[in-house]
């Protein structure tokens, strides 16, 4: 099979020894693309570049978990795992890429990874995720209860609640959430939430703009997490900017309209850079950039806002936001322009 061309610039660099003093970050950059428009072949290509050097070929997990199949994550898991612990300088995300690659041989290794340090913890908690942890029912449910109700616990435990087989852990969430849980500690919380399919969609919806939840808090880190949410459940940004629109001509509550105005601001900007979760059921095809645009941007007859006149209603034209989503609208233009070149490429 033909690398892609970025896997292969990514490869030519280093036999050459012309990788750039700032490598990593061009590294990033090249790896992206193969992520976004790679195949199996650049995952098996790029497999011993990640093992000479893991640390510093981080950039290329993501590719090897998206791209790569059982061979490769048993190949992964031999160079990358000692005495059932991951190696020493091993990025954490190898975690994810076992679970995500459907490889069950790593399971217990995922699970004695989950009471770890944070990146560790939420690498760990995803791989898992994506396996059927069949033989771990009964262990993953004893160790949610030893923690639930907690402010803070394993941020990332609950997105197993699924593999637990037991519905009522929805509204155990629910519950665990909106009472005592630190907003610093929910991003799990949401994701779980969400990963409970078309039943979560109300309470998820809910939580969404419930400024309790800081769902799309950037600081906290979960709205990463309640971006790949709407994904799973199938929220498109259509769907939830009618939704917020309602909410801004019938709400009364000021500073809610403007918190909740944020929340859609944040994701919007997530969908503009097309961001990978790594969230195997995130991953449903998403509604086009340009027919986004049109939604949010293009005036209609019936006169309805659009998003950048929202904005400089709720927060005054001169206000940072409003600047923000006039980037906005900038960026996703050129993305929609972009996707259009896309597809014209690609149907030669």
């Amino acid at each position: 099979m033909t690398l892609s061309p970025a896997a292969q610039a990514i490869l030519d660099r280093y036999a050459a020894d012309d990788a750039p003093g700032s490598a990593r970050q061009w590294e990033a950059m090249a790896a992206e693309a193969v992520l976004r428009h790679g195949g199996p072949a650049d995952a098996q290509a790029l497999l011993p570049l990640f093992l000479s050097a893991p640390a510093a070929h981080e950039a290329l997990v993501p590719v090897l978990a998206r791209h790569g199949d059982r061979q490769l994550a048993a190949r992964l898991l031999e160079a990358t795992v000692d005495g059932g612990r991951l190696r020493d300088g091993v990025p954490p995300g190898v975690l994810h890429a076992l679970g995500r690659l459907g490889y069950t041989e790593a399971t217990p290794l995922l699970w004695e990874h989950v009471d770890d340090l944070y990146d560790v913890s939420k690498n760990a908690c995803l791989g898992l995720l994506h396996l059927p942890c069949e033989d771990l029912r009964g262990t993953i449910s004893e160790t949610l209860e030893k923690h639930e109700g907690s402010a803070l616990f394993p941020e990332f435990l609950p997105v197993l609640t699924t593999k637990s087989n037991d519905p009522a852990w929805l509204d155990r969430l629910v519950a665990w959430g909106e009472n005592r849980a630190s907003v610093d500690c929910n991003g799990g919380l949401i994701l779980g939430i969400a990963l409970h399919g078309d039943r979560a969609r109300t309470a998820f919806t809910r939580l969404l703009w419930n400024d309790r939840w800081e769902a799309c808090g950037t600081s906290t880190g979960s709205a990463l997490w309640t971006y790949a949410g709407t994904r799973v459940l199938g929220l498109g940004l259509p769907q939830l900017y009618a939704d917020l629109r309602t909410r801004l001509h019938t709400g009364t509550d000021p500073d809610g309209q403007g918190d909740a105005l944020r929340s859609f601001i944040t994701l919007l900007d997530f969908r503009c850079a097309d961001v990978w979760t790594g969230v195997a059921a995130a991953e449903v095809q998403p509604e086009s950039l340009d027919s986004l645009y049109s939604v949010l941007f293009t005036p209609t007859r019936d006169d309805s806002d659009t998003l950048t006149e929202l904005a400089e209603r709720v927060f005054g034209s001169d206000d940072l936001l409003s600047d923000e989503v006039r980037h906005l609208e900038d960026a996703l233009h050129t993305a929609a322009t972009h996707e259009w070149a896309l597809r014209a490429a690609t149907s030669r």
